[in-house]
């Protein structure tokens, strides 16, 4: 047999190609921001098997794909668009009133959300986030990737209060394109590609 000779410093594949199951997990917040037409939340998981999974997962694509590596920790809501319905906007707000009362709530900031106020007043929160399967077909590639659906409390986490909502499938009737696996490409404007990691990736 050959020899491996960079056997010792080629690192291996993990079983289940370190997919990320639907599932609701405990998630420290890194910063939240408005881009574009969205607040967006970008966090990172804070314990368990998955600790520290988009960060390692983004390093792991900055290695092997530079030019695409993108940080996927991000929880996005879209603010109200003229147009919209009436049903639409109260929905809109209401889910937004929902996440942030249970950000503050659970760890006890205080923010006025009346006002304009500053994102990383969010760093460090710890809240709980429901991840669930959503099917994606995306130039060639067909499955189901875990994705963000919503935010819990930690003591609605830590005492099983959360149903884990069924995957998401697509209308095979319209076009896929674009959806899916590369969900998160909208955020490059506020990745930082810097190596600090009080810095990465606002």
């Amino acid at each position: 047999m050959r020899a491996f000779e960079d056997y010792n410093s080629t690192k291996e594949y993990t079983p289940g190609g370190n997919k990320l199951p639907a599932g609701a997990y405990e998630v420290k917040i890194i910063k939240a921001e408005d881009v574009d037409n969205a607040l967006c939340i970008l966090f990172d998981i804070s314990s368990g098997e998955y600790k520290n999974y988009f960060r390692k997962k983004f390093d792991s694509d900055r290695e092997n794909y530079p030019e695409n590596a993108k940080y996927k920790g991000v929880y996005r809501m879209y603010y109200p668009q003229k147009g919209d319905s009436k049903e639409r906007i109260e929905a809109s707000k209401r889910r937004r009133k929902t996440v942030l009362k249970t950000i503050n709530d659970t760890n006890n900031l205080n923010i006025d959300f009346t006002k304009e106020w500053d994102g990383a007043a969010l760093k460090g929160a710890v809240v709980g986030m429901i991840f669930r399967d959503k099917e994606y077909d995306y130039n060639g590639h067909h499955g189901f990737s875990a994705q963000p659906y919503g935010v819990i409390s930690a003591e609605d986490l830590k005492n099983g209060n959360y149903t884990i909502p069924d995957p998401y499938y697509l209308d095979k009737s319209t076009d896929t394109a674009g959806s899916g696996a590369s969900g998160y490409n909208d955020v490059d404007s506020y990745l930082d590609d810097s190596e600090d990691d009080d810095d990465l990736p606002f």
